[in-house]
């Protein structure tokens, strides 16, 4: 898929460049507002708010008309959210550590032990922890837009509009969390995961796994976890901005705002519910005319 994008993006823009007036290379950065749309709300998808993440990219502009031209990027953008206090938790992550534990020689105790725990988490889903978390995706996108602008009075000031589609590459995804606190079976924290769990699976995961009950009965500490294998490699999505444009002989300087809006969800996997990003930017920027 990735191959078949970047072989695409390439024709178009050398098709374009045969038609283009003048072509100018610039770049950009500045700072990306994600937010999240619920899809599939659940109790891990509700509570997020915005978070602070960065943005840049470079880009070839062909100018096809006075008042059209036609620019390809490649960036890099944050996405993501935060919440913090009493939340909910996948248990099937705390399943997949434990097992890990117990890396690629897992005796048939301990098989039978997360067997056991996996049944529980049926009715057990999600953990509860009073703490600080922050969702970090990192994407390069690849963006092809139209441009449409206008002249302010005379030159040197340019009003512009992009608008267009985009493809996005996930490049890491991290859960970051930080405090310390128990693994609660509700929010209302009455009772840890390891009380809520039944006897007979206390019993197997004691003999399977000696520390589990340590683990999910008293205070731990959080740290990073990997979620990229829960996230979908690719996504699709569409791309607005506003821009100031000041000209300066072959020389130009920007600002844009804009937002991106993904198409689809970024959960590989729907049973903890989903959600798809949309950003607010905020750019500032740089290009020359190279002929």
């Amino acid at each position: 898929m990735k191959k078949l994008v970047i072989s695409t993006f390439l024709m178009v823009l050398t098709a374009c460049g045969l038609y283009a007036q003048d072509v100018k290379f610039g770049i950009k950065g500045g700072l990306s507002l994600p937010s999240t749309l619920v899809v599939k709300s659940t109790p891990f998808t509700e509570g997020y708010d915005m978070r602070l993440a960065s943005g840049m990219g470079i880009f070839t502009e062909l100018t096809v008309s006075p008042r059209q031209s036609i620019r390809f990027g490649v960036e890099y953008s944050g996405l993501g959210g935060k919440k913090s206090g009493m939340q909910a938790l996948p248990s099937h992550r705390l399943i997949t550590e434990i097992g890990s534990s117990a890396g690629l020689g897992m005796s048939g105790e301990q098989q039978m032990a997360l067997g056991a725990l996996y049944m529980a988490s049926e009715q057990l889903p999600y953990y509860y922890s009073n703490i600080e978390n922050t969702t970090k995706l990192v994407y390069v996108t690849i963006p092809v837009v139209s441009q449409f602008g206008w002249d302010i009075g005379q030159k040197p000031l340019r009003f512009y509009v992009n608008v267009g589609p985009y493809v996005s590459f996930l490049l890491t995804g991290k859960q970051v969390a930080s405090g310390t606190d128990k693994m609660y079976a509700d929010a209302s924290g009455t009772a840890t995961l390891w009380e809520a769990l039944p006897p007979q699976a206390q019993l197997m995961l004691q003999s399977g796994f000696p520390n589990v009950e340590n683990m999910l009965n008293d205070p731990v500490n959080y740290g990073t976890t990997n979620i990229a294998s829960e996230m979908k490699s690719t996504n699709f999505g569409l791309k607005a901005d506003l821009g100031l444009r000041y000209q300066r002989n072959n020389n130009f300087f920007f600002l844009e705002i804009g937002t991106n809006y993904d198409l689809f969800t970024t959960q590989d996997n729907a049973d903890n519910g989903t959600f798809r990003y949309n950003a607010l930017t905020f750019m500032v920027g740089y290009s020359f005319k190279l002929f």
